[in-house]
């Protein structure tokens, strides 16, 4: 399978240490590698190569990296995008374009191959189509409704019942946050109120104790789930837990 991966670095010796990284797992693979120390002349260069997986840095002086990402976001929505920066800091930024790694620099061959095998394992499964949904099922009286985890934003408590949150849409049922806890995966929702559960993967930003999902709607955190919550974001950044 053929993958063309992207480089944006203001350190030309960065990208040749990258490339130097992915030529040794090429393998006859047929990997293109596309990379500029411009981000807009990277830009340009997408347009004649659609990227599977770029690694960009985040501190450079035409473009930062998150302005990049969310330009390459909505040019390539299936894009897979590592950042590779010296900057701890905006780890949490990067939930705007749905970073799949944030690694931190001095970065080592063993880490680089990590992310890189994981990114193509991704990439394998939308190309051949093997990606396994996982599911919620609503029961109410009438009737019994199953929710793909991908179209869940939120679960909201209220009173004796929980309201689940798609997209413009909500539907509710009789039930409590303890069995539910108990009943989705905690890879992809993490409790940041008692009256709140949220989708991680549908995190796009997080500040003033408030977590913003896609729309820019914003979910309440109380005090008490701050650390976790933080704990949670950083972790899928850092080690990639979680789903695209």
């Amino acid at each position: 399978m053929s993958i063309t991966v992207g480089i944006c670095d203001d350190c030309p010796e960065q990208i040749e240490l990258l490339k130097g990284y992915l030529y040794r797992f090429d393998n006859g693979a047929g990997l293109t590698v596309v990379s500029s120390a411009d981000p807009l002349e990277f830009l340009a260069r997408l347009k004649e190569n659609k990227p599977d997986l770029v690694f960009l840095d985040i501190d450079m002086r035409e473009l930062n990296g998150i302005e990049l990402g969310e330009k390459i976001r909505a040019e390539y929505e299936a894009v897979i995008i590592v950042y590779i920066t010296a900057y701890e800091q905006y780890a949490l930024e990067a939930f705007r374009v749905r970073a799949f790694h944030y690694l931190l620099k001095p970065l080592t061959e063993e880490k680089f191959a990590r992310v890189f095998q994981e990114a193509v394992g991704v990439i394998q499964k939308i190309v051949f189509g093997k990606t396994a949904k996982k599911s919620f099922v609503v029961r109410r009286k009438d009737e019994t409704i199953c929710l793909d985890y991908d179209d869940i934003d939120y679960f909201e408590k209220a009173g004796h019942k929980i309201k689940v949150h798609t997209g413009n849409s909500a539907l509710d049922y009789y039930g409590n946050f303890i069995k539910l806890l108990e009943e989705i995966d905690p890879g992809f929702f993490v409790q940041c109120h008692q009256g709140y559960i949220v989708n991680i993967n549908k995190v796009r930003g997080y500040r003033d104790k408030t977590i913003f999902l896609e729309g820019n709607l914003p979910v309440p955190v109380s005090r008490s789930y701050t650390i976790n919550v933080k704990e949670r974001l950083a972790k899928k950044l850092f080690t990639g837990a979680g789903e695209l």
